[in-house]
């Protein structure tokens, strides 16, 4: 696999970011799943431009890698930095030779001719992450990168996790919780003939869009979400818990009920390498 990285924030947005706090790396909470509806001709478009990303970004990696970068693509179109449709996501900025969101849109990759098998098997991956999958070891992940680089924007965010050759991040604080993640896909996925340039959003136009559904704790070790406009319509409350000594290795799903009694649970909590100390889990 080459060394690359799905498109970093950059620089503009992360000055208005929150700052990155040790406790945001403590819990991964799962993405909400991708249940939307288009039109065949749409959902063929989305399900095509979700396979190449998972082929070209991942094709040598184990199925468990595939699914994470699956669900960042899904994640990306939930978030308002970014398209609301698969296309306009993994296209943005394909027509410049640099500073495009996926480098194998603007690097030459896609005229190379195609594994027949390991593109079926992406277009699985794909497909089930449009029906509404969700790789939860990855949460509200928006960027990845290879372990071969380290580009300069990776100590600026916040570590969710290592899959295979790729480590997965989101944006500090609430503006990578699930809050964040308000925006609607469009239904409609735009025809990339003749070499269609999807244009990034403004970086005004993001932090308002992601302030009008997070309360921003800037500076604070926990940072929390007001009632998001999520896909799910569902309200994430976050409550500081005592994290046991035990969870100190490995990943720990825990689903339901957390095991510190804190009170009935909903969905999937990872705690992951947290040790003692302070920690968020949702409900």
């Amino acid at each position: 696999m080459r060394a690359s990285a799905a498109g970093g924030p950059s620089a503009a947005l992360l000055a208005k970011a929150p700052a990155p706090a040790v406790a945001d790396a403590l819990v991964v909470t799962p993405a909400a799943p991708f249940v939307e509806n288009a039109a065949v001709p749409d959902a063929q478009r989305a399900l095509d431009c979700l396979t190449q990303a998972v082929y070209y970004e991942a094709r040598s990696e184990p199925v468990d890698g595939q699914r994470a970068v699956a669900q960042v693509v899904i994640n990306r179109v939930h978030n308002p930095a970014y398209s609301n449709s698969v296309c306009g996501t993994v296209y943005e900025g394909s027509r410049r030779s640099t500073g495009c969101q996926f480098s194998f849109t603007c690097d030459g990759s896609l005229a190379r001719r195609r594994e027949p098998s390991a593109w079926a098997r992406a277009a699985e991956v794909a497909g089930a992450a449009l029906a509404g999958f969700v790789y939860a070891p990855v949460g509200t992940a928006t960027y990845y990168h290879t372990t071969a680089i380290h580009p300069w924007w990776a100590a600026k965010v916040t570590h969710v996790a290592t899959i295979g050759a790729h480590i997965f991040y989101r944006l500090p604080g609430s503006w990578g919780g699930l809050g964040a993640f308000s925006q609607r896909y469009a239904g409609a996925e735009p025809i990339l003939t003749g070499g269609r340039h999807i244009a990034p959003k403004s970086i005004d136009a993001i932090v308002q869009t992601i302030e009008a559904g997070v309360t921003v704790h800037r500076g604070s070790s926990i940072a929390e979400a007001t009632t998001p406009s999520s896909p799910s319509d569902a309200a994430e409350t976050t409550v500081p818990v005592a994290i046991p000594a035990a969870f100190v290795a490995g990943v720990d799903i825990h689903r339901g009920t957390p095991p510190t009694g804190a009170g009935t649970g909903h969905g999937v909590t990872i705690h992951r390498n947290a040790g003692v100390g302070l920690a968020s889990i949702t409900r």
